[in-house]
């Protein structure tokens, strides 16, 4: 029973194999036309399809299968091609970054130069507010007559600027 069922197997993958010569003798195809490494891959796809039970060849599977890589190919190279523009698009953004953070710099350094430190601004004012209250001392003792005449002071420095 069990060699029976070989043998039917074995008549089986014989006509299968029959018919995918005639499939390549009607498609003017030789075996000895491919390549070694096409051999290989055509051995290698033979062995799927004994292990796999697969006993029906069909073309149309063969080109979807090619389609969908293609596809795959095709749309991992779009995909590395947006990731480079990106790529390129960050790297400028990251550059106009890098300039403007010198500008910067370059500008907090030239305005700590001319950074007036707290203490000696609080000196200063310490001293203009102590000039400003010595003058309107002054000013309050200073005796202005009550005929005092600008005009006529400036008239005497125009004439003594003139001799």
């Amino acid at each position: 029973m069990q060699n029976l069922k070989i043998q039917e197997e074995v008549n089986s993958l014989m006509s299968l194999g029959q018919h995918f010569d005639d499939q390549l003798k009607l498609a003017s195809v030789e075996l000895g036309d491919f390549s070694d490494d096409d051999l290989a891959l055509l051995d290698k796809c033979a062995q799927y399809y004994s292990l796999l039970h697969i006993h029906d060849f069909n073309l149309n599977y063969l080109r979807d299968f090619y389609c969908a890589k293609k596809r795959e190919c095709i749309e991992n190279r779009q995909t590395r091609v947006q990731q480079r523009v990106e790529l390129q698009r960050i790297l400028s953004s990251i550059e106009e970054a890098t300039r403007d953070v010198v500008m910067l710099e370059r500008f907090k350094a030239a305005a700590e130069e001319r950074l007036i430190p707290d203490i000696v601004l609080m000196q200063r004012n310490g001293q203009q507010l102590a000039t400003k209250q010595a003058l309107l001392d002054r000013q309050k003792t200073l005796k202005i007559p009550k005929d005092f005449s600008i005009e006529s002071v400036i008239e005497k420095v125009d004439s003594l600027e003139q001799r």
